[in-house]
């Protein structure tokens, strides 16, 4: 019993998948893209930063569904914390899991002389008042998750900080590096517009007001596809390619893909949606997965 309750709150911690975990093609392609010797420090270095992206979106998935029960119930989902006792249990771990990769951070930061854990802990604070439904919203009577607003303030901080924290872990925060961290601002807005598609019952049923619930499908998926269309061209463009090895180029592909099976498709139906555009969505989604792992291996190239 104990280890399919151990089990059921990983899949929770990984719970949504993301480029983050759980596999961590975001730690990895940061330290392709920041770091350019590859010895026996640089892998130590590479496994602190994959441990602490880790460690970090287990504590923000977890933290997430620990107050997120009343919207679950409201979508007709069942999971283990919905028992009280483990839910309390959980929402322990959560922080235990925040302290110790900010701990991590700390430490880390004190070693390379850069201010990792800064940036990090805007990130963390942010991902936490996003979530929280049990202190901040019962003293300020608001939830930012609730709340389209606070969901774009709350990734627009968040994304760019993760972003800048797990760089800083490898590097100094050079040119290419702001140009990235600039870019996944992008990527995160693009992925929040489309996140909620699939809870929008729940979320009006809920009485949220969400980016699903206040825009109408198509309008979130016509901005969706220009903000990523923006993340490619932020690191395509003639400005900021020669601040990257020629082997950035290879980005084009996915690019390519994502205008032909997602974004002109969507532009040539003026954007509406209907059931058979369910590949032309999924298509985005591998584009951005496959984007992130070539930023990592264009430094091969």
């Amino acid at each position: 019993m104990i280890l399919k309750n151990i089990a059921a709150l990983l899949r929770i911690c990984n719970t949504p998948a993301s480029i983050i975990s759980p596999f961590p093609f975001f730690a990895i392609a940061i330290f392709l893209a920041s770091y350019n010797e590859f010895n026996y420090y640089g892998f130590q270095i590479l496994l602190i930063g994959i441990f602490v992206s880790l460690l970090s979106n287990f504590a923000a998935n977890l933290w997430n569904h620990c107050n997120d029960l009343k919207e679950d119930i409201a979508q007709g989902k069942k999971n283990i914390l919905m028992h009280p006792s483990i839910q309390k249990i959980a929402i322990i771990i959560a922080v235990f899991l925040y302290v110790v990769s900010f701990f991590i951070v700390y430490q880390l930061s004190l070693e390379v002389q850069r201010p990792i854990y800064i940036y990090f802990l805007i990130w963390a604070m942010a991902t936490w008042c996003y979530s929280d439904n049990i202190i901040l919203k019962k003293v300020t009577g608001f939830r930012l998750k609730e709340h389209y607003i606070g969901e774009f303030i709350t990734y627009g901080i968040a994304w760019p900080m993760y972003t800048l924290s797990i760089w800083s872990i490898y590097s100094e925060i050079t040119i290419a590096g702001e140009i990235i961290i600039i870019a996944f601002f992008f990527f995160g807005i693009s992925a929040l517009l489309l996140k909620d598609l699939k809870d929008i019952s729940g979320d009006r049923k809920a009485g949220l007001m969400t980016f699903g619930v206040v825009f109408s499908p198509s309008k979130l998926i016509q901005y969706s596809c220009y903000f990523m269309f923006i993340y490619y061209y932020i690191i395509l463009n003639p400005f900021t390619l020669d601040h990257f090895n020629k082997g950035i180029l290879i980005m084009i592909f996915p690019f390519a893909y994502f205008l032909k099976n997602t974004f002109f498709h969507m532009y040539i139906k003026n954007w509406t949606l209907d059931i058979g555009d369910l590949k032309a969505l999924k298509s985005l989604g591998y584009s951005a997965y496959t984007s992130i792992l070539l930023l990592g291996l264009s430094t091969f190239f």
